[in-house]
């Protein structure tokens, strides 16, 4: 087992600090006149290998000196300096040779509040009550405006909390608070379940009354094996007058990608699907119209349609009132929902309704059709007449065992405007037919040990808000705000959205999602709808697990965010040229660190021999993604298909720096997509100008961007390990800064106790041969505190070995 070819040696940087370093090392190349493939790695990857050799040796004396001499070095990148300290601390500790401790993370503490007042709410309450724990309030409402009141003689020390006993709670309006309802960092305010009890704020309403299909006209559009299993309920019996009209969007939507309210049926908290054909997967265009044609490197579409699908069965669907189509049109990573205005069955046309998907429509890509009763042919398929307000559903149960629900509330079912210093624990919200909670501004809102499930939208939004005086508006960013051991699963969207912070100046948010378990997402929206879609400056996005996911886990951008101690498995399972991560279209993004993450079994890995060209990675840099940092990851089945994306992905993006990093049975550990300098140019031109940012500030903070059209394509790959991959490099343009890097079999790097259970061998060669820093594997992934007791156990284990979990009840 060798390292692999060592094209650079060592170089010694001016400056200090990540950003630093990237402008050096290019002013560097550019001053000397080297050429791309001579240029230098810096010195600290030869000096950590010469500490970790002696180490193993047993000079600790010397291993001790050089990890002193690296820890106060300005000369080397931060995240060396940062490296050596740490290892000295640990060698110090030890005083031991040959083994390999780690330092725990830091974990997020949230000291447990002591309000001096207390307001009660209970299922049974009445909000003419006082509020106390023997007289309760009825509502949230009434609580706050309680404390409204109680404002006005001024909040005492320790703050207020809203005590809310277990029990179920429908929401038929929002909760509203605003700066109003705001505490202050001596007197927050929490609105927290009681001890040992679940509230549940529910925007369902139970459906019961079902009754065979008696309407002749029904049957006959009903499947014949369907007829005798489908049963119907009349909403209008249960007080239900109105549902939100059929909305859908999607990324590619000509209508705008945003939450639309949709309401859905579950079965035990189970979404059930709408009637729909195939029962399982795509059919693929036949053909399109060459009407507005177009064409791309992709090949030929048309803007607008007609699209061919010669079949029987469109006889059928063109006798429904309102047919949909849900597809891939043109691009592997662009969905949106499209309404049909009419279907020639004869020539098999289907002529779609304005606005068309924006990206047009080509033969052979993949769809199916929803929202039609002729194909309700599978237990679980539903069907909603809107004219009739009849539902009918093939129960896939004993009805009578079941709890039928039917989400409807179309609303957020918490919005909050510039509210600040205020806490939610313990609290879960479910079933609303759009996004469950909207923080607009504020600082300080926390939501801690909270449950979110069964939405049509996304989980939790923070955004902008606008602070009003008289006339005038100014912009909020949210800060210091997030989400801590929460869990979200089963939405129609995303899980967070976590914004804040500002650009221009480089103002971080210090916003964050920790120790949450995010899972079942993306089911209306399947792409562009992540577990954690982060914008802004300065988020942290740590200890979370996330699995299941037709797309990306995370979609990062703006500026020195850090995503670390995060599991995340079974994503990018749908959508193409897309990956865990997701970074894209912007060199000004920079200064984000990924580290001591578990990326594993990422993409169609159920079949990896027969998977083609999967373009699915673990971490991709999409489109001129420059000076970020991945550090210390796992990479285990993340990379699969005969050709596509590595482990990492970089596509057109330079100075980033991927440095000992750990990847397991890859197709590839490092893939590339390098481009011209032309087209480099041609993207980068002008992009310090544009408003959005600062140009002084920007270059302050990055030097290297007053050269950014120089070196396309040049990263910084040292230090890692491909452990049973086919290759370690795809499509390396030969414009890479490489240092050492180890490839070898599985066997001589890892011990695997079970599957996706790893741990580095001791007598690994790539300690010498590397100065391998040990990733520390252990503190991955979610951790025991005061709101979460429990770690899911079963689920890792069964997603470590590649198998799907979903939600049980």
């Amino acid at each position: 087992m060798k390292p692999s070819t060592v094209r650079v040696q060592t170089c010694y940087p001016r400056c200090c600090g990540l950003s630093s370093l990237f402008a050096t090392l290019l002013v560097g190349v550019v001053t000397l006149g080297l050429p791309v493939a001579e240029a230098q790695v810096p010195r600290s990857v030869e000096l950590l290998r010469q500490a970790r050799q002696a180490w193993l040796d047993g000079d600790l004396s010397k291993a001790r000196a050089i990890f002193a001499e690296l820890a106060t070095a300005q000369d080397i990148p931060a995240h060396h300096r940062d490296e050596a300290s740490e290892q000295l601390k640990i060698l110090e500790q030890q005083g031991k040779a040959g083994v390999f401790a780690t330092s725990p993370p830091t974990s997020r503490e949230l000291p447990e509040l002591r309000p001096a007042v207390r307001f009660f709410v209970a299922p049974d309450g009445r909000d003419e009550n006082p509020g106390t724990e023997l007289e309760p309030f009825a509502s949230l409402e009434r609580a706050r405006d309680a404390i409204r009141e109680l404002k006005r003689r001024g909040l005492p020390a320790g703050g207020v909390a809203v005590v809310i006993r277990g029990g179920i709670y429908p929401v038929r309006q929002p909760l509203r608070l605003g700066l109003e309802d705001s505490g202050t960092p001596e007197a927050p305010v929490c609105y927290q379940a009681a001890p040992g009890e679940t509230p549940i704020f529910t925007g369902g309403i139970r459906l019961q009354k079902f009754q065979p299909v008696q309407n002749a006209s029904v049957l006959a559009r009903l499947p014949a094996e369907s007829r005798k299993h489908v049963v119907q309920v009349n909403l209008r019996e249960h007080g239900i007058n109105e549902v939100p009209p059929l909305r859908l969007g999607g990324f590619a939507s000509g209508r705008g990608f945003r939450s639309y309210p949709v309401a859905e049926l579950y079965w035990n908290k189970q979404p059930l699907q709408l009637a729909r054909w195939p029962n399982g997967g795509f059919v693929q265009i036949a053909k399109v119209s060459d009407q507005e044609s177009f064409k791309t490197w992709a090949g030929p579409g048309t803007k607008s349609g007609p699209i061919f699908f010669p079949d029987e069965r469109l006889k059928r669907w063109a006798e429904e009132p309102e047919p949909v189509l849900y597809g891939y049109w043109y691009w592997g990573w662009a969905d949106s929902y499209e309404f049909v205005e009419r279907i020639d069955p004869s020539t098999g046309a289907i002529y779609l309704k304005a606005p068309y998907s924006r990206y047009g429509y080509a033969a052979g890509r993949p769809f199916f059709a929803l929202n039609l009763l002729c194909e309700l042919d599978l237990p679980g398929e539903w069907y909603l007449d809107r004219k009739e307000m009849i539902l009918y559903l093939w129960p896939p149960g004993d009805l009578s065992q079941a709890v039928v629900e039917l989400s409807l509330f179309s609303e957020p079912m918490l919005i909050m405007e510039n509210t600040s210093h205020i806490r939610f624990e313990g609290i879960t919200w479910e079933l609303g037919a759009s996004d469950a909670i909207h923080v607009s501004g504020g600082r300080e809102c926390i939501f801690a040990g909270c449950t979110i499930r069964c939405f049509a939208g996304d989980g939790v939004v923070f955004r902008e808000g606008q602070l009003r005086t008289g006339t005038e508006q100014t912009p909020q960013r949210c800060q210091d705000s997030g989400l801590l051991s929460c869990d979200i699963y089963t939405m129609g969207r995303g899980g967070v959205v976590l914004s804040g912070g500002e650009r221009r100046t480089l103002t971080p948010g210090r916003n964050f999602v920790e120790n949450c378990h995010i899972y079942n997402l993306s089911r209306i929206d399947h792409t562009y709808t992540p577990a954690v879609l982060v914008s802004g400056v300065g988020h942290r996005v740590a200890h979370n697990l996330v699995h299941d996911i037709g797309s990306s886990a995370f979609r990062v951008g703006g500026n020195e965010h850090i995503v670390e101690f995060n599991e995340v498995f079974r994503v990018v399972m749908e959508s193409d040229d897309q990956g865990a991560v997701d970074m894209h279209g912007d060199p000004t993004f920079r200064g984000n660190l990924f580290r001591y993450n578990y990326w594993h079994h990422i993409g169609g890995w159920e079949n990896p021999a027969e998977s083609g060209a999967l373009y699915r990675a673990g971490i991709r840099f999409d489109d001129a993604i420059c000076g970020n940092l991945v550090y210390g990851n796992v990479f285990y089945r993340a990379s699969v298909g005969r050709q596509g994306f590595g482990g990492v992905q970089i596509h057109g993006g330079k100075e980033n720096i991927i440095d000992n990093n750990l990847f397991i049975d890859c197709m590839a550990a490092i893939s590339f997509s390098p481009w011209g300098a032309d087209r480099w140019k041609q993207f980068v031109a002008g992009r310090l100008e544009r408003g959005d940012i600062d140009r002084k500030i920007f270059l302050e903070r990055y030097p290297a961007l007053e050269h950014l059209t120089e070196n396309p394509n040049a990263n910084w790959i040292y230090r890692n390990v491909a452990a049973g991959c086919q290759q370690l490099f795809l499509r390396d343009s030969r414009a890479n800064y490489i240092g050492p890097n180890w490839t070898g079999s599985a066997e001589a790097a890892v011990v695997a106790e079970k599957p996706g259970f790893f741990r580095l061998r001791e007598d690994a060669p790539f300690w010498r041969e590397l100065g391998f820093r040990p990733i520390p594997i252990q503190y991955i992934g979610l951790y025991r505190d005061r709101f979460r007791r429990e770690l899911p156990e079963a689920v890792r284990e069964a997603g470590r070995a590649g198998k799907p979990v979903l939600p049980t009840f």
